[in-house]
């Protein structure tokens, strides 16, 4: 799941780590990717899934969460949510959202 986005986050050298959440009633499921730099996977991607009738796995939503924004961003598609990660990897990599400030001292 999600192989282009651990692709893209290699690819810019951030760590992650994976996990599943397994609801005990209803059909769509939930993964969550945390990554970061530094041994600091202070944010994450929430996916949440389902399987079709015929066993296809469908992404329903993904939800952003960097450096621990309270509002989420929210996407529909993988190509979407890489896209929005390419235009926004220098606030990502400074951790400008938490503190500004780190962007405007390079």
């Amino acid at each position: 799941m999600l192989k282009q986005t651990k692709n893209w986050l290699r690819k810019h050298d951030f760590e992650y780590h994976q996990d599943f959440i397994r609801p005990l009633m209803g059909t769509e499921r939930t993964f969550v990717l945390k990554f970061g730099r530094d041994s600091k996977k202070n944010s994450r991607v929430i996916v949440k899934y389902r399987y079709t009738f015929f066993g296809k796995l469908k992404i329903t939503e993904l939800d952003l969460h960097i450096h621990g924004q309270h509002n989420p961003r929210v996407f529909a598609s993988e190509a979407d949510f890489i896209e929005y990660l390419e235009q926004h990897l220098d606030k990502i990599k400074l951790d400008a959202y938490k503190h500004p400030e780190r962007l405007e001292a390079e």
